[in-house]
């Protein structure tokens, strides 16, 4: 899926933990990675505008919850994406495009079906059928977190009860490591991913940071992030980083998607009306580092350093 997967267990390791959980990982990239041209869902867009599209479970369980989450979030986080994806050139040898990456008012004017309203479900069948031409769904805003969840039924049926799975910025806590209040996390400086500015303890909780330094592609005129906006049909202004905890990973990679998306502004009033976790970071013009949280982010991370700085 683009990144890069790791699993930590502590204590007595049964024999095939390991190789399950990286091998549900590998199987669930065959099905929901838009970065492999065979997947299915790279099928399902190739054929869903013309007639139904018959899913596994999986699939169809992954379309159904990021439906469900368009729909809390308003839109902003949106599956429908696909369409921008490609006219922005993000996916992996694709060519940017000579406008700079970004669509032009007149291409962003033109007919792009993005929405997630275009998507149908017929649940007796667990079929998907578009209802215009050019529809296509990325999971890229969900498929982590919906991953992360598997591989941990994965270790817990095999008897695993402390782990920590850490998916390219997006963690998921099963129990915490004997004698201690949580699992270790860093949660990364938005201009460096490698340099941690605060760390916090998680136990049975997933932590997703969402931020388009990350996975941006170079553009003739600069970077282009991959965090999309649907409404306005560019990548989300946004400059800094939204941290999300949430009880299971797929929860917590759509929130995070969602309110990268919506900005601290509109994001800290959507999460605190919510009494969700969340911490944006981001850096001023001086370069000096800020950060909000909501209520419930300092509740549950009570005694969390802060931000060195302020």
């Amino acid at each position: 899926m683009g990144t890069r997967l790791s699993i930590e267990i502590d204590g007595p390791v049964p024999a095939g933990a390991f190789d399950g959980a990286f091998d549900e990982v590998a199987r669930l990239e065959e099905i929901l990675s838009n970065w492999k041209s065979a997947s299915e869902i790279s099928r399902l867009n190739a054929r869903a505008a013309r007639a139904e599209f018959l899913c596994s479970p999986d699939l169809y369980g992954a379309i159904s919850v990021s439906l469900e989450w368009a729909e809390r979030t308003g839109g902003a986080f949106d599956p429908t994406v696909e369409p921008l994806v490609r006219v922005l050139g993000l996916r992996p040898g694709a060519e940017v495009p000579e406008s700079g990456g970004m669509p032009s008012a007149q291409e962003r004017a033109a007919p792009m079906p993005i929405g997630w309203r275009h998507v149908h479900l017929g649940s007796s069948a667990r079929s998907v059928r578009f209802d215009a031409d050019g529809v296509g769904v990325d999971l890229g805003g969900i498929g982590k977190g919906i991953a992360l969840d598997a591989a941990a039924r994965v270790l817990a049926r095999q008897g695993v009860r402390s782990a920590l799975l850490d998916f390219g910025g997006q963690v998921l806590a099963i129990g915490r490591p004997r004698g201690t209040p949580g699992w270790p996390v860093g949660i990364a400086d938005p201009g460096d991913r490698d340099t941690p500015v605060t760390v916090v303890r998680v136990a049975d909780v997933s932590l997703a940071t969402s931020g388009n330094g990350e996975r941006s592609v170079q553009g003739p005129d600069g970077p282009i992030g991959h965090i999309l906006d649907p409404a306005t049909r560019r990548p989300a202004p946004y400059m800094g980083t939204v941290t999300v905890a949430a009880p299971v990973g797929t929860s917590a990679d759509a929130l995070s998607t969602a309110l990268f998306v919506m900005g601290p502004e509109r994001g800290l009033a959507w999460a605190e009306s919510r009494r969700l976790p969340a911490l944006y970071l981001w850096r001023d013009q001086d370069g000096v580092l800020r950060h909000r949280a909501t209520r419930a982010f300092d509740d549950r991370f009570a005694g969390w350093s802060g931000v060195p700085g302020q």
